[in-house]
């Protein structure tokens, strides 16, 4: 009875729904409407997908992949999820002294933890889940039992996979916590799982090397059995679903309850002796008085950044993935050679690598800019705003340090990338030189225009990082607009580049990220005018 207040209060503390209602500030409850609004947004464009896929199926006679495809699905999606939340969920070092206080178990707060993250990830299941129910249920006119123990497996098949991303991301933690240099081992630890998932795209590449919907949907059947096949739970979903099979279901339940009373009974085990080694700092360290060094207040605020990215594994892993896979990218790019590199991604089509040239910089951004420091960096300050409010120390000269600190970070990666992409495409120098321009305006874009859309929509109320990180709104309105701006600027860029020249293209593209970045450079000195 007690958990489940603890778990009540969890989730009313951190819905939506609830500040939208309570909140009086019409300008808070204006941020918190809008980012519903965005969460909404990606639910709505997942459903999409799910009926599409599920009307795919139905239409090329492939109906029994739809209850493979909807447990696969919610399977793979929760494990990661949850294996990406679980240090900020469940190891959450804000108020462990609080929360530890409190008279429940050890086992009772950390499966609370875990319920906690298992319901707000219960839409999205249902957002997937659903829509392929009813389409299954149109395409083989299904009966009433099949509806009941699909809509009653919805709630129990993400709790497996949770469970295991839950108990992996507590093995990470274990081990990187007996490290001396525990947030980095855990960040490596994560890169590393990260990459590993990211290169299961090529794996699955053949699944849509053809253009024929028919023989495409046969090949996704055809990988969605193999899953089936390896998974267990996936099995027992489908038997129960296509043939009413209520000993299945019940195997799915107890198999899922069981579980996770044994995966939470042994983190509890370990639980306080993990989290008091994650909380251990420096204390434990010599510090020995080598100098005092006299920096501007940008340059200390960039270097408290820094500390702050790297005190961070979920920061640190959001921010510098994408410079990993840039580096992978050229590493490529050098050995292989830039015209192989796009043969693979045009799957051996005919193209002629000297009319990408222009797109270059928009390739090498898209690694480096889709995440921005300054679109959180403000939000990461949270409940400790008042140090900042407290110095002698203006708004503007305070975001203009975060600011540099992410020019810092990103300038000379996009320099990197430009550069090795132009000589592997046996570029002329001045298509090189212009790119690498480019590159450095186009960190300049990102730099300004994450840090006014944080200042427009900060997140301060914040119980862990991961809430800023990666639910923040002002993330999401930063990704979603830049991520189609880029893609969108480089087939113009191309199509320019055709008309005009590449030195022509290059230029008009650096042009108009110099305008944008003026533009947002104008907001925010409005913003940090006062």
């Amino acid at each position: 009875m007690q958990s489940s207040v603890f778990l009540k209060n969890l989730l009313l503390s951190t819905s939506s729904i609830n500040k939208i209602r309570h909140e009086k500030n019409k300008k808070v409850r204006g941020k918190y409407i809008g980012n519903f609004v965005g969460v909404i947004i990606l639910d709505i464009i997942l459903l999409a997908y799910c009926i599409l896929t599920s009307l795919g199926f139905g239409m090329t006679s492939l109906t029994e992949a739809i209850p493979v495809s909807c447990a696969v699905i919610i399977s793979a999606m929760e494990f990661i999820l949850c294996l990406f939340r679980t240090n900020g969920y469940i190891f959450a070092l804000s108020d462990y002294e609080m929360t530890m206080s409190l008279p429940l178990s050890v086992k009772n707060i950390v499966s609370s933890r875990f319920l906690y993250m298992y319901i707000k990830n219960l839409f999205l299941v249902m957002c997937i889940s659903l829509p392929m129910m009813v389409s299954y249920g149109i395409f083989t006119k299904a009966g009433i039992l099949t509806y009941l123990l699909w809509i009653v497996l919805t709630f129990f098949m993400p709790l497996i996979p949770m469970t295991a991303a839950s108990l992996l991301g507590t093995v990470i933690a274990a081990f990187g916590a007996r490290s001396r240099h525990k947030n980095l081992v855990q960040t490596i630890l994560m890169f590393i799982l990260v990459l590993a998932l990211f290169s299961l795209r090529f794996v699955m590449e053949d699944i849509f090397a053809n253009d024929k919907i028919e023989q495409t949907m046969q090949t996704l059947s055809a990988s969605m059995n193999k899953a089936q096949s390896a998974y267990i739970p996936v099995q027992w979903f489908v038997k129960a679903v296509t043939e009413a099979n209520f000993l299945n279901a019940l195997f799915i339940i107890a198999a899922s309850l069981v579980f996770f009373e044994i995966t939470f009974y042994v983190i509890s085990r370990f639980y306080r002796q993990i989290v008091s080694r994650l909380m251990v700092g420096t204390a434990s360290k010599k510090y020995t008085l080598k100098g005092l060094e006299v920096r501007s207040p940008e340059v200390s605020v960039a270097f408290k950044e820094l500390r702050a990215m790297l005190g961070s594994t979920n920061y640190m892993v959001n921010n510098g993935l994408g410079f990993i896979l840039l580096f992978i990218l050229c590493l490529f790019a050098l050995v292989l050679g830039f015209d192989k590199i796009i043969a693979f991604f045009t799957h051996g089509a005919p193209v002629n690598t000297s009319i990408l040239i222009p797109a270059i910089p928009m390739i090498v951004f898209f690694l480096v800019g889709m995440t921005s420091t300054t679109s959180v960096s403000y939000s990461m300050e949270g409940k400790n705003i008042w140090i900042f409010q407290s110095l002698p120390l203006s708004l503007r000269t305070f975001v203009s340090g975060k600011m540099l600190f992410n020019l810092c970070l990103t300038i000379p990666f996009a320099i990197f990338g430009n550069v090795i992409l132009s000589l592997s495409a046996h570029t002329s120098f001045i298509e090189l030189l212009l790119s690498a321009v480019c590159g450095i305006v186009q960190c300049i874009y990102a730099t300004n225009a994450g840090m006014i859309i944080n200042l427009l929509f900060p997140k301060l109320d914040w119980k862990n990082d991961i809430e800023v990180i990666k639910q923040g709104a002002s993330v999401a309105i930063y990704l979603l607009p830049n991520m189609f701006l880029t893609m969108g600027v480089g087939v113009l860029a191309v199509i320019a580049g055709l008309k005009l020249g590449s030195v022509t293209a290059i230029i008009l593209v650096t042009a108009l990220y110099a305008i944008l970045s003026f533009v947002a450079w104008v907001g925010i000195r409005i913003k940090t005018g006062k």
